[in-house]
C-alpha cells in the first residue's frame, strides 16, 4: 500500500521520532517514573516497525507516546505529523500545540537577524527587544522555570541565552535548585554557562562588559 512512498515515509517518521523523542522526552519519562514498555522502549519499537516496513504502526506508536507523555508540539512538528498521516490515509490526532513557545523561537530568530543581542542594552527600548522580554516573562510565568528552561536545548539564534537571561532576571531561581535537564547543575550555573560561554560570532567589548556587569548585579558573588 505504501510501497511507492516507502523511502520518504520511512525517513520522515524516523526524523520526526528523533525530533520529538529527544532529551526532554527522556527527562519527562524519568520524572513520571512510568513503567510502560511502549513508552520506555518507544524509539526502539518505532525503529523496528520501520525496519519491517510497518509504517502505520510506527506512526501510531509515535502518536501513542506523544499522547501518553503529554508532549507539547510546536506548529512545525504538528504540521509534519499531519502531513505524514494524510499521506498514509490516517486521520491525524490533534495534538496540543505550543504556540507561544513557537512564537518565542520566531522572535529570537527575528532579533538575531536584526543584530539585536540580549546584552546590547542600548537596544532595550526597541520594540523587538521589549517584545521578546515580555513574551519570555509570560511563558516563564505560565510554564514555570523548569519547563521554560527547555529552551536551553535550542542552540540557534541565541535562544538559550535569551532564556537564561530572562530566567535569572525575572524568574529569581533558588541558589541550590537543580536544573531538570541537567540533573546535576543548578539552574543558576546552567544559565550562567549559557550566558558567559563564547559565541560563534565575535562579540564586541561593550557586550562582553555588559554581560559581566549584568552578572554582578543579578547573581553577585556567584561563580560558575
Amino acid at each position: 500500500m505504501f510501497k511507492k512512498f516507502k523511502k520518504s515515509i520511512e525517513k520522515e517518521i524516523a526524523e520526526l521520532a528523533d525530533e520529538i523523542l529527544n532529551s526532554n522526552w527522556l527527562n519527562k519519562i524519568e520524572q513520571t517514573k512510568t513503567e510502560s514498555s511502549g513508552i520506555l522502549d518507544g524509539k526502539n519499537i518505532i525503529s523496528e516497525y520501520l525496519e519491517h516496513r510497518e509504517y502505520e504502526l510506527a506512526y501510531k506508536q509515535l502518536e501513542y507516546i506523544i499522547t501518553e507523555c503529554e508532549i507539547e508540539l510546536n506548529i512545525e512538528l504538528n504540521y509534519k505529523l499531519e502531513k505524514v498521516a494524510k499521506r498514509m490515509n490516517i486521520e491525524p490526532i490533534k495534538f496540543p500545540i505550543n504556540e507561544k513557545g513557537t512564537e518565542f523561537l520566531f522572535l529570537c530568530k527575528n532579533v538575531y537577524l536584526n543584530s539585536i543581542h540580549p546584552f546590547d542594552f542600548e537596544k532595550r527600548e526597541l520594540n523587538e527587544y521589549k517584545e521578546i522580554i515580555e513574551l519570555g516573562k509570560y511563558i516563564l510565568n505560565k510554564r514555570g522555570i523548569q519547563k521554560f528552561l527547555e529552551f536551553l536545548i535550542e542552540s540557534q539564534y541565541r535562544v538559550s541565552i535569551w532564556a537564561s537571561m530572562i530566567t535569572i532576571e525575572y524568574g529569581k531561581p533558588k541558589q541550590d535548585e537543580i536544573l531538570n535537564l541537567s540533573g546535576t547543575k543548578t539552574i543558576i550555573n546552567s544559565c550562567l554557562e549559557n550566558i558567559m560561554k563564547d559565541e560563534i560570532n565575535l562579540l564586541s567589548a561593550k557586550i562582553i562588559k555588559n554581560k559581566e556587569k549584568w552578572k554582578e548585579k543579578n547573581v553577585p558573588q556567584h561563580r560558575v
